[in-house]
């Protein structure tokens, strides 16, 4: 953990801090529905299916994050935005993660 970028660190806490809060939720809300013989189909609706969308969607930025870390040693979104503003290529950003790792 120490040696991942600070924006990775980041997704690797939030992950860690929501994921499992998404899970405990959506579990709870079926077997709320369960318990109480409501009719699946009129829940199955965004109102009910948000914490999984959460999950996913944290799930695909945490991996995208490890996969920048591993490949350029730097997250992401700060690759990104460095190729936007010219600072470094793709060739750049390749070889520092040669070098580093």
């Amino acid at each position: 953990m120490k040696n991942l970028h600070e924006e990775v660190r980041f997704f690797v806490w939030a992950w860690l801090a929501l994921a499992p809060c998404c899970a405990v939720l959506f579990g709870g809300t079926i077997l709320y529905v369960q318990l109480n013989d409501i009719d699946p189909s009129t829940v199955a609706d965004v109102s009910f299916l948000w914490p999984v969308m959460l999950f996913a969607f944290l799930t695909i930025l945490l991996l995208v994050e490890l996969g920048s870390q591993s490949k350029f040693r730097t997250g992401f979104f700060t690759a990104w935005l460095q190729m936007a503003m010219r600072e470094i290529t793709i060739e750049g950003l390749y070889e520092r993660g040669r070098r580093d790792g």
